[in-house]
């Protein structure tokens, strides 16, 4: 069964931000596939047999993302993207292959600090599990269990 986690990040217009792509403690293989994909399409990163994989990266992505190589054997398939633009606004999805994990973040870019944000506050971690989003979480997750089970 697919496991699915929803996450929401938030960002400034310039800033680097971290998405999260966790295998929660599962075993992994030696050699691991991780695809990053943008509003389901477009290539962010690609981790093919642990190796990093940029060829078919989308070019609004080149030279902006980076990952954590040595956090991979951990099961932290993490990246980091830079020069935040309000266009990176939207979801990404970090699919783990061998251990069938799936983590949908969306980000949102503001172009300046919220005014009820205090700056103690977005220094601290920015990944939010917002109720929200559980509608989107729970047709995300019916989906799933549609294509696993009929698929």
């Amino acid at each position: 069964m697919q496991k699915v986690s929803l996450l929401e990040i938030e960002g400034l217009v310039g800033d680097t931000v971290i998405l999260p792509c966790l295998s929660s403690g599962k075993e992994l293989p030696n050699k691991v596939t991780v695809f990053w994909r943008f509003r389901d399409s477009g290539t962010v990163y690609n981790i093919i047999d642990s190796r990093a994989s940029l060829d078919d990266q989308d070019a609004p992505f080149r030279g902006r993302v980076d990952s954590f190589p040595d956090e991979w054997t951990k099961g932290n398939f993490s990246i980091k993207l830079s020069g935040v633009k309000k266009t990176d606004g939207g979801m990404y999805t970090c699919l783990i292959l061998e251990v069938n994990i799936q983590t949908t973040v969306y980000l949102t870019v503001n172009e300046t600090l919220r005014p009820s944000a205090a700056p103690s506050e977005m220094k601290s971690a920015n990944v939010q599990m917002r109720p929200d989003n559980l509608l989107l979480f729970s047709t995300l997750l019916l989906v799933f269990i549609f294509l696993y089970f009929f698929s």
